[in-house]
C-alpha cells in the first residue's frame, strides 16, 4: 500500500492525509455485485462540488472524510455499504474536482455546504453521518444545525478536543508548530481547513464547544489504540463516554489493534458499525412509535421493517418484550395485538402461543386460552407453565 503522509506531528489528530488507499482484499470480500456508482458536480451557492452515489435504500449514508483526505479513503467502504442501502461520498470545497469555497473553512460553513450539496442532488433525508477523524467534527456540526435530518452518526477514530485541553502549554505551542510546518505544501483544501482548525485549537474551541452532545440518534463511536499520539484513547473516552451513557441507543469500540486509518486496516468493524446503525434496534423503534402514535401504528411500522431490515435483526423476542409491556400496564387487548403479530410472524415458535395465551387468560376468552396453550404445549411438550394452566383453565369447565 502506497501512502502518502503530510502530517508528521507528534500530536496528528486528523486524518494523516490518505492520499492514495488500496482496499482490494475488501473490495473482494463479497462476489454480489452493486449497481455502478454515479459521479455528478453540484452547484453549491455558485461552485461545482463532486460528489458520487450508489445503493438503495433509505437512510442515505454520507461518509465524511478528514482533513487532507479525499473520497478514496472509503474505497473499502463505499460498495459494500451501497449494497444495503444508498451511500454518498464527495468532495469538499477545493479537494478533488470540487471548487474551492470561501473562507473561513469552518465546520458550520463545511456542514451548511453538505447539506445544500445533498438537497441540490436531491439526495433527501433522513442521514446517517459518518465521519472519520477530523470529519468527526463537520458531522457533529451538520449534526447540530440539521438534527432532524439526521437519522444515526458513526464516529471513525474521531477528533476530540479533550486531547490537546489536557496538554501543558508548552506541549501544545511545540505540537501546533510542528503541523503548521507539516502543513506548508498541502493542497489548497486542506490549507484552509488548517487554518481554522489551528485556531480554533488555540483558542479553546468556540465553535466545537458551541455544538453540545449530539442528537439522541443511533450512534457508534469507534477509537483506535494502536500508534496513536499520547493521551489520545484516555481523551477520547472521556469526552464521548458520556454521550453513549446518556443515549437510548449507542455504543463505544475501543479497539487496541487498529491505527488511526480503521477504514483501511479493518474496514468490516466500519462496515458492521454502519450497517448497525442504519438498522437500529427493532425494540427502541417500536417502543418510540407505540409511545407517539400506539400500538397499531407499531405494528404497520414492523410490518415495513421486516421488509428490508437484515433477518438477524429480527427475533420473536422482541414483539414478546413490547407484548408484555402492554400487559404489564393492563392495555390486555394492545398486548394480545402484539402477540398475535408474533405468532403470525414466528408461528413455529412455542413461546409465541403461550404468550398469546395469557394475554387471552387476562382478558377473560378461556377458549382461546386453552387453544394457544396447547398450541404451545404441541410445539414444546416440555413446556411446564402451559401444563399447570391448562389444568387451571379446563378445571372450570
Amino acid at each position: 500500500m502506497r501512502v502518502v503522509r503530510y502530517c508528521i506531528s507528534a500530536v496528528c489528530f486528523l486524518s494523516v492525509f490518505y492520499i492514495t488507499l488500496v482496499a482490494q482484499t475488501s473490495r473482494q470480500r463479497s462476489s454480489a455485485q452493486v449497481q455502478p456508482a454515479q459521479s455528478k458536480l453540484v452547484d453549491v451557492e455558485g461552485r461545482k462540488l463532486s460528489f458520487k452515489v450508489a445503493g438503495a435504500g433509505s437512510p442515505t449514508v454520507v461518509l465524511e472524510y478528514g482533513l487532507g483526505g479525499n473520497a478514496a479513503v472509503w474505497d473499502g467502504i463505499f460498495p459494500e455499504v451501497a449494497r444495503f442501502t444508498r451511500v454518498v461520498t464527495y468532495d469538499r470545497a477545493g479537494y478533488g474536482k470540487s471548487e474551492p469555497g470561501p473562507e473561513p473553512r469552518s465546520q458550520e460553513r463545511l456542514a451548511r455546504e453538505l447539506h445544500t450539496l445533498l438537497h441540490n442532488a436531491g439526495v433527501m433525508p433522513p442521514y446517517v453521518l459518518v465521519g472519520h477523524s477530523l470529519g468527526g467534527a463537520n458531522i457533529r456540526a451538520f449534526a447540530y444545525l440539521f438534527k432532524d435530518e439526521v437519522a444515526g452518526l458513526v464516529f471513525v477514530d474521531p477528533f476530540n478536543e479533550r486531547v490537546f485541553t489536557s496538554q501543558t502549554k508548552t506541549e501544545l505551542d511545540a505540537a501546533m508548530d510542528q503541523q503548521d510546518a507539516a502543513m506548508k505544501g498541502a493542497p489548497a483544501g486542506a490549507a484552509a481547513e488548517w487554518k481554522f482548525i489551528g485556531a480554533e485549537v488555540r483558542n479553546g474551541f468556540p465553535q466545537l464547544l458551541n455544538f453540545g452532545p449530539p442528537p439522541d440518534v443511533p450512534m457508534i463511536i469507534i477509537i483506535s489504540g494502536r500508534d496513536r499520539p499520547p493521551r489520545w484513547a484516555k481523551s477520547a473516552i472521556e469526552e464521548f463516554a458520556p454521550w453513549v451513557t446518556s443515549a437510548r441507543e449507542a455504543g463505544l469500540v475501543f479497539t487496541t489493534d487498529n491505527p488511526h486509518n480503521v477504514m483501511a486496516a479493518d474496514p468490516e468493524l466500519v462496515i458492521s458499525s454502519i450497517r448497525r446503525v442504519v438498522f437500529p434496534s427493532v425494540q427502541n423503534v417500536l417502543e418510540k412509535e407505540i409511545k407517539e402514535k400506539g400500538v397499531s401504528a407499531a405494528i404497520a411500522l414492523y410490518r415495513q421493517m421486516r421488509l428490508r431490515y437484515p433477518k438477524e435483526y429480527l427475533r420473536e423476542r422482541t414483539l414478546n418484550v413490547l407484548g408484555y409491556q402492554q400487559l404489564n400496564a393492563h392495555h390486555v387487548e394492545e398486548a394480545i395485538a402484539l402477540f398475535k403479530l408474533n405468532v403470525e410472524m414466528y408461528p413455529r415458535a412455542y413461546n409465541t402461543y403461550d404468550s398469546l395465551a395469557e394475554a387471552y387468560m387476562a382478558h377473560g376468552d378461556r377458549l382461546l386460552a386453552i387453544r394457544n396453550y396447547r398450541k404451545s404445549l404441541a410445539l414444546n411438550p416440555q413446556n411446564k407453565g402451559a401444563v399447570e394452566k391448562l389444568k387451571q383453565l379446563t378445571s372450570k369447565q
